[in-house]
Formats: structure tokens, sequence, C-alpha cells
């Protein structure tokens, strides 16, 4: 064993409490190597509401998984086998890489690479600095390589087996501009790419700069737990926004209006990253105008060049009991580095029938991440399971829930 910022963690990567089995059990074994499966579950259990230790082995995984990701900073100085930066972008996958053209050769602006300035519903966030969140998604090697093969019309990607064929991952990132390097932050240097229609100049831009992570989808197609679904994690750094006075909790499924008189701020409440407290009568979760950029912050910028306000995000779910208890118990461990500011929200996965009530059959049934889902938290169908479910390729197929194979080929 060997101890990193205060950590003990397995040190070789065939220690079986790393390699062979890191999605078994209930100890926190911290591991650089991504879990490959969740067999300490059974994919025929059907998912009780009241049961709330059926969640554990679940978010246990998520957690696993996002510390494998962000290994480098939880030790900086050790491999970090299946951290997100070594994944290919998911552009340059499909081949519609646009943003190839603003990476620097040298290599000084950093791995990231970013060219998504909305969300999946096409509206912006705006942090308390005045600039648009933006985001990136990347696939890991067995994703990429299935893609890259790619030749039927359904898709299908390869499930997680062993150490020696590991699952298909996706990672959709959401990242914020920092004026300085903030120990609060998993932060990345890289480049936004922004085409001219989106330039308040009306020419393209490349913009280089600090960036500080405040949301992570973590995707994973693994053999047991149902997983042939994928399981659904979702992370927030923890100061994103406050949570609303009626929030509701994560598995309210038997009330068809989920939010009638919307989703308030709390009284009082103080600055968040992406709440601004100065206009207590401002509406919560509107949507601004699409922004225009700038070159220089804050970037949001009105057709007139004047900036635009910061949201007002609330969170309208509540963080459902166990997995808060998972939370504490994850970040209390990892005290000593960046990931102790970050939440699970949850990690969905297929453990009901499928019914009026459940869909899909997902559990957790109403996720959201607000750093990437910000305006769609008060919908019926909220769900990413579900959400998926819908996903075709270019020729109408199954997409095997990835929307971006819809792009392949173009």
């Amino acid at each position: 064993m060997t101890v990193t910022f205060g950590i003990v963690r397995a040190a070789q990567a065939d220690d079986p409490l790393c390699a062979f089995a890191p999605g078994d059990g209930d100890d926190i074994h911290l591991c650089a190597n991504y879990p490959f499966d969740l067999t300490s579950f059974s994919s025929s259990l059907e998912y009780m509401v009241v049961n709330k230790a059926v969640q554990t082995p679940f978010d246990m995984f998520a957690w696993r998984a996002f510390t494998a990701l962000n290994w480098r900073d939880v030790a900086p100085l050790e491999p970090a086998p299946d951290a997100w930066q070594s994944m290919p972008r998911k552009d340059a996958v499909v081949g519609q890489d646009m943003a190839a053209a603003c990476r620097r050769t040298d290599g000084e602006a950093g791995p990231l690479v970013l060219s998504d300035l909305v969300q999946a519903d096409g509206a912006a966030a705006i942090d308390q600095n005045g600039n648009p969140l933006i985001y990136e998604t990347r696939l890991n090697g067995t994703a990429a390589a299935y893609v890259a093969g790619l030749a039927s019309e359904d898709a299908n990607f390869p499930q997680g087996q062993s150490t020696e064929a590991p699952p298909s991952v996706h990672v959709k990132t959401a990242w914020m501009w920092l004026e300085y390097d903030d120990p609060g932050f998993i932060t990345e240097r890289g480049v936004v790419r922004v085409p001219a229609e989106q330039s308040l100049s009306g020419q393209p831009l490349c913009l280089e700069g600090l960036f500080g992570l405040v949301g992570m989808h973590i995707v994973t197609k693994v053999g047991s737990g149902n997983g042939d679904e994928w399981l659904w994690a979702t992370f927030e750094h923890q100061d994103t926004a406050p949570l609303s006075p009626v929030a509701r909790r994560i598995n309210s499924i038997y009330s068809k209006d989920l939010f009638p008189n919307g989703c308030p701020a709390p009284q009082a409440a103080s600055s968040y990253l992406l709440f601004d407290p100065s206009c207590p009568s401002c509406a919560t979760n509107a949507p601004p105008p699409r922004p225009l950029w700038s070159q220089t912050p804050p970037f949001a910028r009105a057709s007139d060049g004047s900036p635009l306000a910061p949201s007002r995000i609330t969170r309208c779910w509540q963080i459902f009991e166990p997995t808060q208890d998972t939370n504490a118990r994850w970040q209390a461990r990892l005290a000593d580095t960046p990931l102790a500011q970050y939440r699970l929200i949850t990690n969905q996965w297929r453990g009901a029938n499928k019914s009026p009530l459940f869909e899909h059959g997902e559990v957790p049934r109403f996720v959201s991440n607000v750093t990437m889902e910000s305006y769609l938290q008060e919908a019926s169908e909220g769900s990413c399971l579900g959400c998926h479910a819908e996903a075709r390729t270019r020729s109408g197929g199954f997409a095997d829930f990835a929307f971006y194979l819809s792009e392949l080929g173009r």
C-alpha cells in the first residue's frame, strides 16, 4: 500500500481489491482502474422503492468510476490508465471535428477542446461571472473502437466482462471558466471553438483558458445489474445551485403535476455557481436568450453587446438518502483532493419492470444534472435512460442509447 495526499490506496494493478473486483462490495478502495462490472448485484432482482440499500452498489460503482476517471487529481505523480483525458473526443470519432483547427500543435493549450456551447435542449447556462458553461463528450477505447467498426443498422456496444474486456464508457463533462487555478475544482486547460454565427463579431473564435469541472455524466455498459441498458451516473460540483424548498423526492412517481408552481429559490439564498441571488423577484430555471460570444470576458452577450444576466438555477430534485450517505463516505475519504467537492446525484439503472409509472423501468425514477439539464428538471419524463432510449442511428436503427451515432458518417 502507498499513501498519497493522506489517502491509503491499492498500489498494485493486480491487487484483487482494485483490478479483479472493483464493482463488488461496500468498502471504499481507491483505484486507478475503471470498474469493469457490478457483479455484486443480481440482474433479476426487482427494485423496491422502500429498500434503499438496493441503490448502494450502483452508487459505489459510480464513485469508483469517477475516481478512476479523475485519478490525476488523486495521485498526480502516478499512472492514470483510465483518465478521461486519454479518451478520444466524440467529434473526432464520428468525423465531425470542427474544433480541431483550434488545437495548438505545441499542446500548451491543454487537452480540452470545447465546441458544445449549449445544453441538449439548445439553451445555455450562464455562471455568476457572466460566462456560459461549455461541454465536451468523450468515449473510452472500447466504445471508440466499436464505433469505428460499426457497419450494421443497429448498434450494440460491448459490455464489460473483465479487466481484459473493459466496458464501453461515454463521458460528458460541463465546464466553467476560471480566472485562476482554484483547488476547489478539478481543473484543466483547453480551448473553446465559437463558430461565426455564435460570435458577437461575426468571426469564428478560438478562446484558450483554464476551466473548472462543474458536471460529469458517466455512462457505462456492464454485464450485470441490467447493465446492458447502461448505468447512468451523474455528478455535480456541490456549489452549483441551491435546493428548492419544493424539491421532490427522486422517486415521486405518483404525481402527474410535479411542480405546479414552479421550482422557486429558497429564501435568503446565497450565491452559487449557477445562481444569482441579487434579484429575488427574477424567475428561476428560465433559459436566457441564446448568447453571442465576445472575445473577452464576460463572454455571454446580447446582440447589442451588453452582458447577459447570470442564471438563477435551482435544484428541483432531492438526492436519494442512501446516495447522500455514500457521498459523505467518499467525500471524507477523498478529503485532500478536489474530488471531495463533488457529489453523485444518482446512478440510474433499469431495476423495475416497464410500466406506466416506470416507462423504461428506470430507477431512481427522476434524474437531472443542473449543469447539463438546467431547464428540463420539471419535465415529467425526466430520465437519462428514458431519454436516450429514443436515440437512433443515421439510418434510423437502434443506436443503443447513443444520440451521437446519428452524426456518424456525415
